[in-house]
């Protein structure tokens, strides 16, 4: 029953997310974050399987990959901006893939995080596609890779904004890149309301880093084990 009623609350409770966070806008608010743990309140509640739910809203799913197309409507109306900043953008994105790299595989271990797990956190800072795949191709942990590629999400577009602005960055181009680089998709959507020329970076970066991931990670991998 719940799988035809699955949509319509999580509608419902974006909806309202948004709205709360409209009257208080506030990280701890977040709409994505609010309706991701309400859903999971609801859940268990009413102890309804999660592939039930699943099921129930394969039509959300569906427009995913439309909604992240529609990304490049902002890049394209920049585009003339960012060819002339093109160096710029591919020598952050590049330096944000050997940082995501070193934190995964270096600092990690220090922390007491064997392989797999470092594995799984290397490639949480873009799309969630390109991610989990990352992740398999490095015997990570696929289900840890999303569910960390969307923590990343919601703290860009939460604190991301406000923390750039603590350390004075100002630079609509830079504050983009660094968005895109580090939290993809969610900080982008989010960032984009804020200044089109700073989501058109953003675009660009996360589509540039996810690339470069893909491409660079599993080669790093490779020399690291062997």
């Amino acid at each position: 029953m719940f799988v035809y009623i699955a949509t319509p609350i999580t509608l419902l409770l974006f909806f309202l997310a948004k709205k709360l966070y409209s009257l208080k806008p506030s990280g701890l608010l977040n709409p994505v974050l609010l309706t991701i743990l309400s859903l999971i309140l609801t859940l268990l509640l009413l102890d309804i399987p999660f592939a039930e739910y699943q099921q129930g809203t394969s039509v959300i799913t569906a427009f995913l990959e439309p909604a992240i197309v529609a990304l490049a409507v902002p890049l394209y109306l920049q585009l003339k901006v960012i060819r002339s900043r093109l160096k710029f953008i591919l020598t952050s994105c590049l330096l944000a893939v050997f940082v995501a790299f070193t934190c995964a595989f270096y600092i990690m271990p220090l922390l007491g995080a064997d392989l797999i797990t470092a594995a799984s956190f290397a490639g949480q800072s873009v799309t969630t596609p390109i991610a989990m795949e990352i992740s398999s191709n490095l015997n990570g942990i696929v289900s840890l890779t999303a569910a960390m590629v969307i923590f990343a999400g919601i703290i860009g577009a939460s604190i991301g904004l406000p923390f750039l602005r603590l350390c004075k960055v100002k630079d609509q181009q830079a504050i983009g890149v660094a968005i895109g680089c580090a939290s993809h998709a969610l900080g982008t959507a989010k960032i984009l309301e804020d200044n089109e020329e700073a989501g058109a970076f953003s675009s660009i970066a996360l589509i540039v880093c996810a690339i470069l991931s893909a491409l660079i990670m599993p080669i790093l991998y490779q020399w690291l084990i062997v």
